[in-house]
């Protein structure tokens, strides 16, 4: 089965490469100096995407992050969704939205339009939900995705982007980057990776990114509580080498920071890491965690923000 690779670019010499297979952002290339550095984390052969474990470069959904034991009460009814990891249920499931052909809508040289309609039951979410998303890049070297879904019933919808970023040039591995995140607290989570409930303070704590630092060897897979406002950036990732920073800012109130510990062949543990902004995982089996139900007369839209500074 083939892919279609959709390319975008701008005035600066940045180059853009998303995948009608899951909308993924396999390539972001950037003009540095007399060169060219990708940013993204991606295979060789666009094809390996067919098979791909680890959501590399995905839109992921409906919704984002884990759901323990699959399970999503709305009113009265209770619907059991794919459990695909463990007992758990994770990104969409296996018929997630990182694992369909997108449709093509529009296209100019900075822009692209995709469209995708996933039917009741697909995943165990209610439907029909149909989807579209929105790239941009601009002149600025800033790359927006814009997310929106109409719903045939009350649905749970609340997807992210989930591409794992290496803005280094000669180095497989994350460590040697600087992180910050506007966060003061954490989610924590049980061994599986569910939320416990308990929203923790990062100060003297590894999570304490709220200054600028080395990653190191720090192992993160946690939502943290931002802002969530696109007027300022929820996180900010540093090359080792400080010549590229990537800002990050959204309008979802959490985000994720997967250190991308479980990569395996063809890629090393640590090659990239995720900054996915989201609602908090299991949102609606936890009291307090923001989420909202999408319905027929309130349809879904979240926009992401990415802003590469040289």
């Amino acid at each position: 089965m083939s892919i279609q690779v959709f390319r975008l670019s701008n005035c600066v010499g940045d180059e853009v490469a998303i995948l009608d297979w899951g909308a993924r952002l396999c390539s972001w290339s950037t003009r540095l100096g007399s060169g060219k550095r990708n940013i993204v984390l991606g295979y060789q052969d666009i094809l390996k995407y067919q098979q791909d474990p680890y959501y590399l470069g995905a839109v992921v959904g409906p919704y984002a992050n884990r759901i323990g034991h699959g399970k999503l009460k709305i009113a009265s009814r209770t619907y059991q969704l794919e459990q695909n990891e463990g007992n758990h249920h994770l990104h969409g499931g296996v018929s997630g939205l990182h694992h369909v052909r997108w449709q093509y809508c529009h296209s100019t040289r900075s822009q692209l339009s995709l469209r995708y309609l996933q039917q009741d039951g697909v995943g165990g979410y209610p439907g029909p939900v149909n989807y579209k998303l929105e790239f941009e890049l601009e002149d600025c070297s800033r790359l927006w995705v814009r997310m929106q879904a109409e719903v045939g019933q009350i649905s749970l919808v609340g997807p992210t982007f989930h591409p794992y970023f290496n803005l280094a040039a000669d180095t497989i591995s994350i460590n040697d980057h600087y992180l910050q995140l506007d966060a003061e607290h954490f989610a924590v989570v049980d061994d599986a990776g569910i939320p416990t409930g308990e929203l923790r303070n990062v100060k003297d704590s590894q999570f304490d990114f709220r200054c600028a630092r080395v990653l190191a060897d720090t192992a993160v897979d946690h939502n943290f509580v931002v802002g969530g406002s696109l007027k300022q950036s929820a996180a900010s990732l540093i090359s080792p080498d400080q010549h590229l920073k990537l800002a990050i800012s959204a309008d979802y109130p959490g985000l994720q920071l997967y250190t991308g510990d479980y990569l395996s062949t063809p890629f090393t543990p640590r090659q990239g890491l995720c900054l996915e902004p989201q609602f908090f995982p299991d949102s609606p089996n936890q009291i307090g965690f923001p989420f909202h139900f999408s319905q027929p007369d309130k349809p879904f839209e979240a926009t992401l923000c990415y802003q590469l500074d040289k």
